[in-house]
């Protein structure tokens, strides 16, 4: 038996010494440095004339109106990022306000004396959006006034909007011919808000 462990440990002693003696001395390597991973940019622009475009801008300005006189506003959109749009979303945000003190015809009529009835009688009579020579009617929102739109987010897109490419949005607003003296010198202060997704 003893026999047997010493043929076993010199066979193990010769197998080791063997990989030993077989392994290379040679070796190399090889190295690659700089890579990198980023991410491009996510940004939309709006546009009164589609020409230059900005992150925050007044498209508009209607003093002066009537009852039944109707206005259109009119402003681009543009995709100046680096991906594709999948969705297009927008959100008024109204304030009403009485410009200074009641008028005389005002003051008879006028229950709330400090807010403004201005957007509960502007009311949408058309509302498209153009985009790559076709137009889409959001009928939806027709007869509707903005005061019932405030903070309602309305889909304008949805489908790819291209880097660089840019859509076209025509919103129709009329002061209702049933505009009564509550509203004379007010202000709606409307801000617009635009959402894009990827």
């Amino acid at each position: 038996m003893k026999r047997l462990w010493l043929v076993v440990g010199m066979s193990v002693l010769l197998f080791v010494g063997g990989i030993k003696v077989g392994v290379s001395y040679f070796t190399d390597a090889a190295t690659s440095t700089g890579n990198e991973i980023s991410t491009g940019e996510f940004d939309i622009g709006i546009s009164r004339d589609g020409s230059r475009y900005y992150d925050n801008y007044k498209l508009f300005e209607f003093s002066n109106l009537k009852p039944g006189e109707e206005k259109t506003i009119d402003f681009y959109i543009k995709n100046r990022g680096d991906y594709p749009v999948s969705r297009i979303t927008m959100r008024f945000n109204i304030t009403d306000l009485e410009k200074g003190e009641l008028s005389g015809a005002e003051a008879l009529v006028d229950k709330t004396p400090d807010t403004g009835e201005l957007s509960r009688n502007l009311v949408i009579t058309s509302f498209k959006v153009k985009y790559n020579g076709r137009t889409t009617a959001l009928d939806g929102y027709a007869g509707k006034t903005l005061a019932e739109l405030n903070n309602t987010k309305i889909t304008l897109f949805s489908g790819k909007l291209e880097k660089s490419d840019s859509m076209e949005v025509l919103l129709s607003i009329k002061l209702s011919e049933n505009a009564g003296n509550e509203c004379q010198t007010d202000i709606s202060k409307i801000a617009l808000t635009i959402y894009a997704e990827q």
